[in-house]
């Protein structure tokens, strides 16, 4: 489980983020788009008949390999990563609930082959 920290710019307040100190009182406006800051939403155009629609794909960023590997380096820094004893506990927790599972599952499925062999749907089995 990673738990990315989030920038003053990202909640609105803080050093850095473009706002008074007096605008950081207001509670920030999480209907708005990261990307559109704008009031009104961006909508495409209208799709005409017969009229096939692509977008154009990139085949590579303008920034190329080298700037994705330093944005991915830059992200994996902010991700606060978990303890030892986190994981441990996350560890055990899993195992725990797969054992539960695994034994939740089995006991429904023989009591459903019991119930259809008592039905009659399956041949019971000799040994």
């Amino acid at each position: 489980m990673a738990i990315v920290k989030t920038t003053p710019r990202e909640t609105g307040t803080g050093e850095g983020s473009g706002k008074a100190p007096s605008d950081s009182l207001k509670p920030l406006d999480r209907t708005k788009s990261v990307v559109n800051q704008g009031s009104r939403p961006v909508t495409r155009a209208a799709r005409q008949p017969g009229m096939v629609v692509r977008q154009q794909s990139q085949t590579s960023a303008p920034g190329g390999a080298k700037q994705f590997a330093n944005e991915t380096i830059a992200e994996l820094k902010r991700v606060v990563w978990p303890t030892k004893e986190e994981r441990a506990a996350g560890t055990i927790v899993t195992v725990i609930l797969l054992v539960f599972f695994a034994g939740y599952i089995l006991g429904l499925e023989t009591l459903v082959k019991e119930a259809f062999t008592l039905l009659g749907i399956l041949p019971s089995v000799k040994s």
